[in-house]
């Protein structure tokens, strides 16, 4: 939902039902260091943190980014992990950043890379409502909650990937390959899984499967799955605008996003951090 939920103890306004996520006021002209330090406070104790009507440059988003923590070991085929484009592509194969939808999944989850922070900042964005938006998923608390039978698919079964986009993650197995549901570094327990995309999408970055279910089953499995993760009591869905940054608890939630409209215009720089096991 867009709606942004009642304040909580803490003085922030929440972003979902399920008490996920947390809008920081900020001030023009404090220093990009105090924002980052908020902001990972605030994320971190909140799946997430959204502050609006900023004013950053490249040279602002990487001092940002590496004012929160260490950038990850980068295993991608496009930018870096301080500053990667999300650029809305027209290119013929780009997913990514590209133009179609993404759906829910775990950032570094294909290359086997540890993500703790994803950062996100609009630097332009310009598109029809519904179009080009993010979402979140406040995912702990939709597994403590999730219905037995598709807890008890995730408890017994191997999830396994194919990727697709060769482009863009240029490393990993070029055949069918089983990762992990979940995931424990130390700070806490969660889901390491993506959903799959819509079956009139293309093209994909990924096909995932339940393995050793029959196909139809799988593709059921993933639908639902998709759909309770994204219900209004757990998923916050950001429209964008310039200014706009998101520090998003990538072990915390789940995230995706919607496709960009045809005339639409939207470029994120998005960074990715890991933080040590005592943050």
């Amino acid at each position: 939902m867009s709606d942004i939920e009642n304040t909580e103890n803490d003085g922030y306004q929440r972003l979902t039902p399920s008490g996920m996520g947390a809008v920081i006021p900020w001030s023009p002209g404090r220093p990009v260091e105090a924002l980052a330090q908020e902001t990972k406070r605030a994320a971190l104790g909140n799946g997430c943190a959204l502050v609006r009507g900023l004013g950053l440059d490249e040279a602002d988003f990487k001092l940002l980014v590496r004012s929160l923590g260490d950038t990850v070991d980068h295993k991608f085929g496009e930018g870096g992990a301080d500053l990667l484009k999300l650029n809305a592509s027209h290119d013929e194969g780009k997913v990514v950043t590209g133009r179609g939808p993404l759906p829910v999944h775990t950032d570094g989850l294909l290359v086997g890379e540890r993500v703790d922070l994803i950062i996100l900042y609009a630097a332009e964005f310009s598109d029809a409502p519904g179009s080009g938006e993010t979402y979140i998923s406040d995912q702990l608390t939709a597994w403590a909650e999730m219905p037995e039978h598709l807890r008890r698919v995730l408890d017994e079964y191997e999830i396994e990937y194919l990727v697709t986009e060769r482009g863009y993650f240029p490393t990993v197995p070029e055949d069918w390959y089983a990762i992990p549901v979940t995931r424990d570094y130390g700070r806490v327990k969660s889901l390491n899984l993506a959903t799959a995309f819509p079956p009139d999408v293309t093209p994909r970055s990924w096909e995932v499967r339940v393995k050793g279910m029959d196909p139809e089953l799988s593709e059921r499995f993933f639908t639902e799955l998709d759909a309770f993760l994204r219900s209004e009591r757990y998923a916050y869905t950001h429209r964008w605008q310039v200014g706009d940054l998101l520090i998003i608890d990538n072990q915390r939630t789940l995230h995706g996003r919607t496709a960009i409209g045809p005339g639409g215009t939207r470029v994120l720089f998005r960074g990715q951090l890991t933080l040590p096991d005592a943050a």
